[in-house]
């Protein structure tokens, strides 16, 4: 364990801590998260929207090896493009509505149907306080999942700031917002997505938990787990938490351990909606077919990833077919030294073979195994519980598209592995120079991001 850790006791956390957070003002506590949540904004809206204004959405995909012209907005949910925004919304929120963010549009405003079945892939909360702030403001979907996106960005860094501090000193806790702010995909916080509203209530269940507050704690479990499938996943580390507190004694664990059934309920939830609407309660789990996932083992996925699978039978409109698994490549980077101009780094040829040759899935993959390791000796047990099933599960479910798809954007809300990055760290100069690399990546991704280039 760190040296800079705090121990967990076993009923409740220690006074110590209480007395630091005593001591600690509340505008201690806002300021520096709300300074990081500024530097986040202008990291992300600024070359996004300069990006929408100036760049080109992308104009090609290449099909069986062969360049052919597409629109990149027709490759939202369905080929649907959705109508344009008017006024400041065009520029500031239409370049934060890619990919997903027609998912969430779709059933903000027509909800679940038999019609669209694969709208059922994603959870409902989100899109389902798009649709409310749709009706008590006028505004339209798009914009209102912008400003939720945003605030519950805003309320994450604020609650994960007051959880890191229970286990670690201020420089660790501040340090770790920095590193989930400049993360190179970070700006999914910004964009129409769940990742800001789940990495809220994730943060905010463990907190409340940490703090022996498990009503709190269920409460928002049970949101978490109506918002993404992640979210029955914290059961893990809220019951690390739980033993902790309470022991191994069955008679201590009553009627609080009830409380844990809050989660699952948020999933029984969704699934009886489901029914209502003429679909299956599971039909969140039995749609992911359409983006070409099958099963395999953990091992299988790493070797699809890296050697390339032939003959791989995945589920199609009408039955099953075979198709072949690509590999990672870095040949972008060669291209780009032969063919070093400006033109040609911003051209679609090669920012779309950038964005489909999987580099940023295979690093942040594995570096995020080798902290989730090192976590294993230096992190509360809690951490480690909090960011293994996460990572595990995907890789049981790899699509014949992209084996470790979405990955970048999975490791997001796990709040540990940014912990663990910056104990790593041996010195504040190294912790600024590795800010500053990120920082960049991330102004360019989220112009990839913005022009409907693929990212994660």
């Amino acid at each position: 364990m760190s040296t800079e850790t705090v121990r967990i006791d076993p009923v409740t956390t220690r006074s110590g801590g209480r007395r630091r957070s005593r001591t600690e003002s509340l505008s201690q506590a806002l300021r520096f998260p709300a300074i990081v949540w500024v530097l986040h904004f202008l990291l992300t809206q600024i070359p996004a929207s300069l990006a929408y204004r100036y760049g080109e959405i992308r104009s090609v995909h290449r099909v069986n090896g062969v360049w052919q012209p597409t629109e990149g907005q027709e490759s939202g949910a369905y080929q649907i493009v959705r109508p344009e925004l008017d006024g400041w919304q065009h520029w500031i929120v239409e370049p934060f509505r890619s990919w997903d963010g027609t998912w969430y549009s779709m059933i903000a405003e027509q909800s679940y149907s038999t019609t669209y079945s694969a709208l059922s892939a994603f959870f409902p909360l989100y899109p389902w306080l798009m649709d409310l702030g749709n009706q008590l403001t006028g505004l339209p979907f798009e914009t209102v999942g912008y400003i939720i996106s945003h605030l519950a960005f805003l309320g994450a860094l604020i609650v994960a700031y007051k959880l890191v501090r229970l286990d670690f000193n201020k420089r660790v806790a501040r340090m770790t917002l920095v590193a989930l702010a400049v993360f190179p995909t970070a700006f999914f916080f910004s964009a129409i997505y769940t990742e800001s509203l789940f990495l809220f209530l994730s943060v905010t269940c463990l907190w409340a938990a940490r703090k022996n507050d498990w009503l709190l704690a269920g409460i928002m479990g049970f949101f978490a787990a109506m918002t993404r499938s992640a979210g029955i996943m914290l059961l893990a580390p809220l019951a690390v938490l739980f033993i902790q507190q309470h022991g191994w004694d069955l008679r201590r664990w009553f009627p609080k351990v009830l409380l844990g059934l809050l989660l699952p309920a948020g999933l029984a939830v969704f699934g009886w909606f489901l029914i209502t609407q003429g679909l299956d309660f599971l039909n969140w789990k039995n749609q992911q077919w359409q983006w070409n996932r099958f099963s395999a083992t953990p091992w299988r996925t790493f070797e699809c990833t890296f050697q390339g699978c032939e003959n791989v039978t995945v589920r199609g409109f009408g039955g099953t077919y075979e198709t072949n698994v690509p590999p990672v490549s870095f040949a972008w980077i060669g291209d780009l030294w032969d063919h070093l101009s400006w033109s040609y780094f911003t051209s679609s040829e090669f920012r779309y073979t950038v964005g489909q040759s999987q580099w940023l899935d295979v690093i942040v993959t594995l570096v995020a195994f080798g902290l989730i390791l090192v976590g294993l000796k230096k992190l509360p047990l809690y951490y480690s519980a909090w960011t293994i099933p996460p990572m595990i599960v995907p890789l049981l479910a790899p699509s014949s598209v992209f084996p470790l798809m979405s990955m970048p954007r999975f490791v997001l809300p796990l709040l540990p592995l940014f912990v663990m990055a910056v104990l790593l760290i041996p010195k504040r100069k190294v912790g600024y120079v590795l800010a500053g690399i990120s920082a960049t990546l991330l102004v360019l991704l989220t112009t990839q991001f913005a022009l409907w280039y693929w990212v994660a």
